[in-house]
């Protein structure tokens, strides 16, 4: 393993792309290659290590199909076994479908069902709540009819684990896979940290140039942890030296945590992805690194690269970026983690860091994945200067400030309560808050308090204040008080 150049590959492509602070893991064969890189906050001198914490968002993913795998291996639950059978509960918007919904469906992503990735910024609702909204999630493909992915399936996977164990998903986890692993520095939610001394803090662009959801490039500031806590789907905080003990495994045909013939079927095509390039994986398939086919596993993508079969998982929380990845028949693995929200750097740093283990030196990742963030950013910011550009803000409002206050419910994403405070809107929503800027008409501009992670939304009131749309979410809320 040529570690010289990984150093400089890596050491380069953070600098690159102003990352504060990143960590890295890599397995090939015997040889193991862990380090820290930079800080952990912006403006301070405390350096990065191996040991240091991170947030790992849905490369959770596959931790927890592992979990089920294991179930699988015990024989108390098989994949095609209906989530009915266990979770009674279990309702979707469309009755046959919840009744016919499998746990294979629900760790590959083929339910069909909306996103709705905002009601995860309620904060508010512990996962039974959020599994309980899911009757009013909407279909936005058929069912089994391609992929669609969202983080709610993984939670109801997680609430399988405590109906066929007794246990939590936390408490099992930690057991069956952590300290298994001897994975000590690796907590399934932040309230589990016990050391937030050598803890990555979160950073975000917070120059509003252009929207939050492009922002790749610019100055990193430290933010407000997130806190995401026993969340099946991503909530995972560990190190590089810990996700070594991992890459391990996976290069071992899962073992000790599986059986061959298990992780064989986690690690199995199940659904082939039709349209990359409006999903997760666009900025890569847009690159077309010698990739041919794009498919979803078992809480993995499964694809090649260069002729040979990989599996790989991102992973986005607010502050946070990762990719893991492994190479089953090279018995190579690698991690990548970052504490930047918005970047594509982890991206360019699994290209990078594979064609240095592959000996393949013929691109230069970094530079491309910046040209893609770059054509990003103009063309979004190019649709909110083109929105303002049509704003008419001396359209006046159709009655006074206050017949727009007051409680709006949702049945999908819940409450929430707009007051005025400093002679202008507030809106609540959970523990969030957001100012609210008038547009036009009875049209207003959300500005959420966590700056930097959540683009501003588009809220228009009915004229008499009865009811009010999240433009963005295509959400319509009923004033109840």
């Amino acid at each position: 393993m040529n570690t010289q150049q990984l150093n400089e590959t890596i050491s380069k492509t953070l600098a690159a792309w102003n990352i504060p602070g990143g960590a890295v893991a890599v397995v090939q064969g015997d040889d193991v290659f862990t380090q820290g890189y930079g800080v952990l906050e912006a403006g301070k001198p405390e350096a990065v290590n191996a040991d240091t914490i991170f947030a790992i968002g849905s490369t959770t993913k596959a931790f927890t199909s592992a979990l089920i795998g294991m179930l699988v291996d015990e024989g108390k639950l098989a994949w095609d076994d209906l989530v009915i059978q266990y979770i009674p509960e279990f309702e979707l918007y469309d009755d046959w479908v919840a009744r016919h919904v499998t746990v294979r469906d629900l760790l590959c992503h083929r339910l069909g069902l909306e996103r709705a990735q905002k009601i995860y910024y309620h904060r508010g609702y512990d996962q039974r709540e959020i599994i309980r909204r899911m009757k009013y999630l909407k279909p936005a493909v058929g069912f089994r009819t391609g992929f669609n992915y969202a983080n709610q399936q993984y939670g109801v996977a997680g609430l399988l684990v405590e109906a066929v164990t007794g246990k939590s998903w936390d408490d099992f986890i930690t057991e069956r896979i952590f300290n298994a692993l001897n994975m000590s520095r690796s907590f399934s939610g932040h309230d589990r940290i016990t050391d937030n001394k050598n803890f990555a803090s979160p950073h975000a662009v917070l120059n509003e140039t252009y929207p939050a959801g492009v922002r790749f490039l610019g100055e990193m500031s430290a933010i407000e942890n997130f806190k995401l806590t026993h969340e099946p789907a991503g909530s995972i905080h560990t190190s590089a030296n810990d996700l070594a003990q991992w890459l391990k495994a996976l290069l071992n045909n899962g073992a000790p945590l599986l059986q061959p013939n298990t992780f064989n079927e986690l690690t199995t095509p199940q659904v082939v992805m039709q349209d990359v390039l409006n999903s997760e994986l666009a900025p890569l398939a847009y690159l077309q690194p010698a990739t041919h086919f794009w498919t979803y596993a078992l809480g993995w993508w499964a694809m090649d690269y260069r002729g040979e079969k990989v599996l790989m998982h991102g992973g986005q929380m607010p502050g946070y970026n990762s990719a893991v990845a492994f190479f089953p028949q090279r018995k190579l693995a690698l991690a990548v983690m970052v504490n930047v929200h918005q970047t594509l750097a982890h991206a360019a740093l699994f290209y990078a860091i594979s064609d240095i283990l592959l000996d393949k030196k013929d691109r230069d990742w970094s530079t491309e994945f910046q040209m893609v963030a770059q054509g990003y950013m103009a063309q979004v910011k190019g649709q909110v200067d083109e929105m303002r550009l049509k704003r008419d803000p001396n359209l006046p409002l159709s009655n006074k400030l206050d017949s727009y206050t007051g409680t709006f419910s949702n049945d999908l994403f819940g409450e929430m309560t707009v007051i005025i405070k400093d002679d202008s809107l507030n809106l609540k929503y959970g523990v969030n808050t957001a100012t609210l800027e008038h547009w036009q008409g009875d049209t207003f501009l959300a500005h959420w308090n966590l700056k930097g992670l959540m683009d501003d939304s588009m809220i228009a009131f009915s004229p008499n204040g009865k009811t009010m749309t999240l433009l963005n979410d295509r959400a319509e809320y009923r004033k109840t008080s």
